[in-house]
């Protein structure tokens, strides 16, 4: 797919290091819209800044001044039509401005894959308030949506890999009735717990993959929470493991983020392969795309799910409107068209 209005443009792309998807949304960038991407993550992801970060937080806003402040000697002399960030953690004003003044006429795009909660970006202070300086202010985040009017809503994406599982025919065999996968937080451990009782007591297969890296292992230990280290994995699921498993599994289970309300890419993924999903996600039920039969709400507090949801082999058509290709088309083109109406 190609579309001329990104065909040999320039695209400053500043944003989350997000295991693949950032290398992904690169590659659909350059190899199907014909865009010439130039990408930075949008803090240092070294030893280094993970040692500020924790220990002298207090010097992280320097931290991140030399960081914007290397970008910047790094693009002065190129010249972009868009300036895209995701997130922009600790990004100066300056930085912004000065992108902008370097680039007359560059279209900003500021897209929030975290909510203002989990990840504060509205009404910062005057050296770090760069959101209005963007053109087109999108969030994945429904409350955040719901409560700031000058931010419209974009769900974020499923990759090519999920879209093909979607498009597959539907299997009659699966190795697991339940898939459970993520990383560290308190609410997952919970489930974790939860659900490997749930799955024991109704007789279900469970495949799960619960990542913690062995610093956080250790800091949780030595708060005294009680984690059981059989339960862990200290490395992450690769690419390919995780699209494995994920084909070989008839429902998938998400413990959302309790700070986010927007979609996880769980449900996304599940959502684009044709399958079921059991979400803690309550806002879910106010997207367009809900579908009972498709989709369970529970409460960790009490898992209950509907009678046959699981047991029933049902492929569900993949919702399109979750594609990269879509995200892509709303965020670059279909924003700044609504802009002109």
């Amino acid at each position: 797919m190609s579309r001329p209005e990104l065909q040999n443009k320039n695209i400053l792309y500043i944003g989350v290091k997000f295991y693949y998807y950032h290398l992904q949304l690169i590659e659909k960038l350059e190899k199907n819209y014909g865009g010439n991407v130039t990408y930075f993550p949008e803090r240092d992801t070294s030893i280094k800044y993970g040692i500020v970060n924790r220990l002298l937080p207090s010097h992280l806003e320097a931290y991140q001044e030399k960081h914007y402040k290397k970008i910047l000697k790094q693009i002065s002399n190129k010249k972009f039509d868009y300036f895209l960030v995701i997130r922009g953690f600790k990004m100066p004003l300056w930085f912004v401005k000065t992108v902008k003044e370097l680039n007359p006429g560059i279209k900003a795009i500021n897209f929030q894959w975290d909510s203002n909660t989990n990840s504060p970006f509205l009404n910062l202070n005057d050296d770090y308030n760069i959101l209005p300086e963007f053109d087109v202010k999108l969030s994945f985040d429904y409350q955040d949506v719901q409560n700031h009017p000058e931010i419209q809503y974009s769900p974020t994406f499923y990759t090519d890999e999920i879209k093909a599982m979607g498009e597959k025919t539907a299997s009659k065999d699966f190795e697991y009735d339940l898939f459970y996968f993520g990383s560290y937080l308190p609410e997952r451990y919970k489930g974790l717990l939860d659900f490997i009782e749930f799955a024991k007591v109704n007789n279900y297969s469970l495949k799960m993959h619960f990542y913690m890296p062995i610093r956080y292992y250790i800091i949780e230990r030595l708060k005294g929470v009680d984690i059981d280290w059989k339960l862990i994995k200290l490395s992450t699921m690769s690419r390919g493991q995780y699209i494995a498993n994920l084909e070989k599994s008839k429902t998938i289970i998400d413990v959302s983020n309790t700070k986010q309300s927007g979609l996880a890419m769980r449900v996304l993924d599940a959502l684009g392969s044709g399958k079921k999903v059991i979400t803690t996600n309550k806002w879910v039920a106010s997207d367009p795309v809900f579908d009972a039969s498709q989709i369970a709400i529970i409460n960790l507090n009490k898992i209950e799910v509907p009678i046959n949801f699981i047991e029933d082999n049902t492929k569900f058509a993949p919702k399109n409107g979750f594609t990269m290709d879509n995200w892509i088309e709303r965020v670059f083109i279909e924003s700044f068209e609504k802009m002109k109406n």
